[in-house]
């Protein structure tokens, strides 16, 4: 699934080609995917492109914001004048004519067309989206003492409250697990177990990891497979701590002379990626 800075990538790239474009008309091929009346936006233009949490949202005015969930399957490409850019989950989409047999709904502009396809069909398309109310705040915009309030009161494992969307929202697994690295925390530390000085470097490190994955576009990974809307693969997975790492020896200096190797185990239901000697 694509995590915050996935979607913050697509969002770039969409706010380039669609803003002050006119939805002409909207085809929907899944009223599963589809939980509002679409019709509402004909003949009505783009004013942004705009993103909470893991949720795309396109700016109608007048208070409507089109948003899109990608969940584990979804994707959007958008052609224009025989140029295709792409984003989301990669697939034979990305180059093959479209619609596709995935194709779910169908906006077209002005200007060009913009196609949600979803092989599994999670996910959804909703006009203000009641999703994003239950969202938490962005880390971005959280002080360290914010922070830390919200998380000494949950006794979850760390990594799990890190992805519980209602505490903050845009942080999935890739980012969760490498920030948990950078902070030294063990993933299954008792949030309210932490103390303030080590919430304050959790923060921080949660915040560099997920700018890093803006600046690199995103990551390509075995369960978060991801492209830009170029169709060129996030570069992220190069810098990857230890998520995806089972196996390798650990980065830190101390640990790598030791021998020590990253390893992998399930927690919360999500392959979880640690060293067992710098993260106690």
């Amino acid at each position: 699934m694509p995590e915050l800075p996935e979607i913050e990538t697509v969002r770039l790239q969409l706010q380039k080609v669609l803003v002050g474009q006119k939805l002409v008309s909207v085809t929907v091929n899944s009223n599963r995917t589809v939980k509002s009346d679409l019709d509402v936006l004909r003949d009505k233009s783009v004013k942004g492109v705009k993103r909470a949490g893991k949720v795309l949202l396109i700016d109608f005015g007048q208070d409507l914001l089109l948003g899109f969930h990608f969940k584990m399957t979804g994707q959007l490409i958008y052609e224009e004048d025989g140029k295709r850019v792409v984003g989301g989950h990669p697939t034979e989409d990305f180059v093959n004519k479209m619609p596709s047999k995935h194709t779910r709904v169908i906006f077209q502009f002005d200007k060009g067309t913009l196609y949600f396809n979803d092989q599994r069909l999670f996910g959804w398309i909703e006009i203000n989206p009641k999703f994003v109310d239950k969202l938490g705040p962005e880390v971005f915009s959280l002080t360290v003492a914010q922070f830390s309030g919200l998380f000494s009161k949950t006794s979850r494992p760390i990594k799990i409250a890190l992805m519980d969307q209602e505490i903050i929202s845009g942080v999935g697994n890739i980012y969760a697990n490498d920030a948990l690295w950078e902070s030294r925390i063990d993933p299954r530390t008792p949030s309210d177990h932490l103390s303030f000085d080590h919430l304050s470097l959790l923060l921080e490190k949660i915040k560099l990891v997920l700018n890093e994955g803006i600046k690199y576009g995103g990551a390509t990974a075995a369960d978060a497979k991801y492209m830009n809307l170029h169709g060129l693969g996030g570069h992220y997975q190069e810098h990857f701590r230890v998520y995806d790492r089972e196996g390798e020896l650990c980065k830190r200096p101390a640990c790598r002379q030791a021998g020590v190797k990253i390893e992998k185990f399930v927690l919360g239901g999500r392959g979880t990626y640690y060293c067992p000697s710098c993260q106690v």
